[in-house]
Order: C-alpha cells, then sequence, then structure tokens
C-alpha cells in the first residue's frame, strides 16, 4: 500500500483549494512557505517537551524516567490558521494521505538535525480497534509511515496497542484527562522491543496526557529509549 502513495498526489492544494499543475509536489508553494513550523527539532525543552514531563522541576530526572530522549512537533496548530482544517481533513475527512505528505516532508526538513538519528523503529500511537474501523485508518500510522519511508525505517503497528476505548480528549478537563486515558494501553511482546530507540508518533499534542499514558505503559520494554514526534503542537 506504502509503495503506491506516491502516485495519488492532489492536483488541488489540501490547505488553500488552489489548483495544482505540479503533480510532483502536495501544497501549493504559498502555504508549503506559510506552514507554522515550530523548529522544536533544534530546540531542547520546547513546549512538546515540556508537556510530556509535566510540571516537575528536574527536567533531566523526568526524561530519564520516563526513558524519553525528546520531544518534538513539526507544526503548530493554531485554530484560526488553515492548519486546523488541514489537520480535520486528514482525521475526520477520509484523507489519511495527508499526514503521509507532511511526515515525510517532516522528516526531508529535520534531516540535518540529529532528531531522528539512531532511529531503529517508529511506532504510530494506536486506536482502539472500534474508533479503528468507524473511521477507517489511524492517521497517525499514515504520518509515521509517511517519515518512515523517508528515513528507511520500518513502521511496526503490532507491539503497542489500545485497549480502552476512551471518549475524545477534547471532551475532558483538568483531572478528567489523566483519569480517561489511565491503562488506555498494553503492550504486546515487549521482549521483541528491549534495548530499541523507538520513535513514537502522534498527530496532534494538547496536554500530552494521551502520549504520558501510552509510554507508562512502555516501561514494560527494557532499555528502550523513546523519542516522541508529533505532526503538530496545540497553542
Amino acid at each position: 500500500m506504502v509503495s503506491l502513495f506516491s502516485l495519488f498526489y492532489p492536483r488541488v492544494c489540501p490547505m488553500c483549494g488552489r489548483y495544482i499543475g505540479d503533480k510532483s509536489v502536495f501544497l501549493c508553494e504559498h502555504c508549503m512557505g506559510t506552514l507554522p513550523r515550530t523548529e522544536q527539532a533544534v530546540e531542547r525543552q520546547n513546549s512538546t517537551e515540556m508537556a510530556l514531563v509535566g510540571m516537575r522541576k528536574d527536567i533531566v530526572a523526568a526524561l530519564k524516567v520516563m526513558h524519553l530522549t525528546r520531544a518534538a512537533a513539526y507544526l503548530f496548530y493554531e485554530k484560526k490558521h488553515p492548519i486546523q482544517h488541514l489537520v480535520h481533513k486528514m482525521k475526520y475527512r477520509d484523507q489519511p494521505l495527508i499526514g503521509y505528505h507532511l511526515g515525510r516532508q517532516a522528516a526531508m526538513e529535520m534531516q540535518d538535525t540529529d532528531f531522528f538519528d539512531e532511529i531503529e523503529v517508529i511506532i504510530p500511537m494506536p486506536l482502539h480497534p472500534r474508533r479503528l474501523r468507524e473511521r477507517g485508518y489511524n492517521q497517525s500510522e499514515y504520518i509515521a509511515r509517511g517519515i518512515g519511508d523517508y528515513l528507511g525505517v520500518d513502521v511496526d503497528t503490532s507491539h503497542v496497542t489500545r485497549v480502552r476505548n476512551t471518549p475524545k480528549q477534547a471532551l475532558q478537563s483538568g483531572e478528567g484527562r489523566m483519569q480517561n486515558v489511565a491503562d488506555a494501553f498494553a503492550v504486546n511482546h515487549p521482549e521483541q522491543l528491549y534495548h530499541k530507540h523507538i520513535l513514537l508518533v502522534d498527530d496532534l499534542i494538547t496536554t500530552g496526557e494521551t502520549m504520558r499514558s501510552c509510554i507508562r505503559a512502555m516501561r514494560l520494554i527494557r532499555g528502550a529509549k523513546i523519542t516522541v514526534f508529533a505532526l503538530c503542537k496545540a497553542q
């Protein structure tokens, strides 16, 4: 399936709707230039990293406890920016290839940093099977495959699973977000990932609760190092 992705470039920019005559590009030149890039790949203690470590004062210790090496988002998610509509199309309008192309673009732009150095396997944030059936695809998997295709790194969708079909985090507030995703993830055959450097990929990080819950489940993977990539970080 992934090998066919390159055959399906849109003729219309999915961000602004302008006609694109060149099939070799995904977004029009204007939209590509106005993507709200974060530049977090070269910034430690950025907003994505801080969202995952929470309010802990000793950030280095917190990262060590979580087996987290670093975290970064490619884009800022701004509600009044066209990126909001692009992400909405990717997640809810049956246009997952948006995720693939943005993931690949992110990998290409971040190749000159050390962010993806020594990554051995890429794991997309899993959806619960019921939600996956309803939507028909996992947008995080498409993002992961865009990154993986560019880097030449395998994507794994079998070891980390979502075992609780939780309500949407956007509908929760405060402590409810933490309780909503508690024990929502499980790791199958963790020994097969021992001592691997794993890139964990998600589409959007807001408070970081869902990602933290997934990372807690992945503590079963002995000796693993985890790097987190989010396509977008909410402002």
